[in-house]
């Protein structure tokens, strides 16, 4: 902790380009005129912090937004209905009882009672 004082983080060549070819992209979407950006551009290569950078982008919208997260369906319902399927065809058409269910069905089920819980 640095006692409430706020810790100014000095910058390097490869983030003032990263903040240029940003600025570049912003521009060839047509967000920037010619002046703005190279008014930005040399800002940025004037930058010393992190801090220095912010105000060139304020007004523009983030390149990189973060992803919502994947949101993945549940199969285990179709996966079931394909087992007790396969499970009548067996039956149907070879008149033998399907025992190789039990294993599958009791892997499916030690599955999920030993998964980690997700909260």
């Amino acid at each position: 902790m640095t006692g409430g004082l706020d810790v100014v983080v000095r910058i390097g060549t490869a983030e003032r380009e990263r903040a240029a070819a940003d600025l570049g992209e912003h521009f060839s979407a047509g967000r920037l005129t010619e002046e703005e950006f190279g008014d930005r551009v040399r800002l940025a290569y004037e930058a010393r912090t992190g801090a220095d950078l912010a105000p060139l982008f304020a007004d523009l919208p983030d390149l990189r937004p973060s992803r919502p997260p994947s949101q993945r369906r549940d199969l285990r319902p179709v996966l079931i209905l394909l087992m007790a399927a396969a499970c009548v065809a067996w039956v149907v058409f070879l008149r033998v009882p399907p025992f190789f269910v039990f294993p599958l069905m009791w892997i499916f089920f030690a599955r999920r009672r030993f998964a980690p819980h997700r909260y």
